[in-house]
């Protein structure tokens, strides 16, 4: 017999409902402990979850594989898996919950970080191993974020996202006896997001970044190319127009102010790199996706 496995937002939410937030977290026991504790099967349509385990222990089945949780356990599961879930009382833990649309941009990119989160995965860490504690300590910083309010520091968010996803997926390279190369790659492109998010706007030159990773600018442009199919300038380029666009669509400010804030001192020359980057001019970007949000939900 053919069981329904209903579709949620959040779990026990209507899922026709338009969220209202891009990235979601919670306490693990400030959800389950509404159902008895047990977190029934059930499928997201866009989101992409994140649940980590700090005390207490559980039960996790995924595509109706049954997996032992721990403290030190992190679930990555993507849109329209089935999964579902039993704490014991005492569990403690967060569920991070994301628009799969709104991963970080060089998340997407990459290929092997694609391929990582695009399927269910498991890890179990050693809470003493220092990448491990280096992991936990940025999913704590994500809920710690979150806390607080987004304003200026979504970007900060999306940068912790991106170093907990390249950590991750290190891990399960690492168990799957990939070359260390690989790995140190993977590690270097979550380095460079970090030192990408905090100077792309001073508008520096590619050798300062690899002089921060300790590689040459060749080799820096070669790793780029191989993880993320962009060169260096490339995603500096993309970061600049990534937060103009957000400021253009959740903020008031006008393109010259948006301009100032990026770092460029002459707002006409942002109007024409914006124009060329994205194909259309800071004011038709507003107009475009205004009239979009107006748009009615069908």
């Amino acid at each position: 017999m053919k069981t329904n496995v209903p579709t949620y937002g959040l779990y026990g939410e209507a899922s026709e409902a338009v969220p209202d937030f891009w990235i979601h977290t919670e306490s693990i026991s400030e959800r389950s402990s509404r159902f008895n504790w047990e977190i029934k099967q059930h499928r997201h349509e866009n989101f992409f979850q994140i649940l980590q385990i700090r005390s207490g222990t559980g039960d996790a089945c995924i595509d109706s594989n049954i997996h032992r949780l721990n403290a030190g356990s992190i679930a990555f599961i993507p849109e329209k898996v089935t999964h579902g879930f039993r704490f014991s009382r005492d569990i403690d833990g967060q569920i991070i919950t994301t628009l799969t649309s709104r991963l970080p941009i060089y998340a997407q990119r990459t290929v092997r970080l694609r391929a990582f989160i695009a399927r269910s995965r498991l890890l179990d860490l050693d809470q003493q191993d220092a990448d491990a504690r280096y992991l936990i300590d940025t999913l704590d910083r994500i809920q710690g974020e979150l806390a607080t309010g987004f304003g200026a520091r979504d970007g900060l968010i999306e940068v912790y996202l991106q170093i907990a996803l390249t950590l991750a997926a290190g891990f399960e390279i690492a168990d799957m006896g990939e070359d260390a190369s690989a790995s140190r790659d993977l590690a270097r492109i979550g380095r460079l997001n970090t030192l990408i998010g905090k100077h792309f706007r001073e508008h520096l030159p590619v050798e300062f970044y690899a002089r921060e990773l300790s590689v040459s600018v060749t080799h820096l442009n070669r790793i780029t190319k191989a993880q993320t199919g962009r060169t260096m300038n490339e995603l500096l380029s993309d970061k600049i127009v990534s937060q103009a666009k957000r400021d253009l669509v959740f903020t008031s400010m006008t393109a010259q102010e948006i301009a100032y804030t990026l770092g460029f001192a002459d707002p006409a020359y942002f109007t024409r790199y914006f124009s060329r980057e994205a194909g259309e001019t800071p004011r038709q970007f507003r107009e475009k996706e205004r009239h979009r949000q107006l748009a009615p939900q069908l």
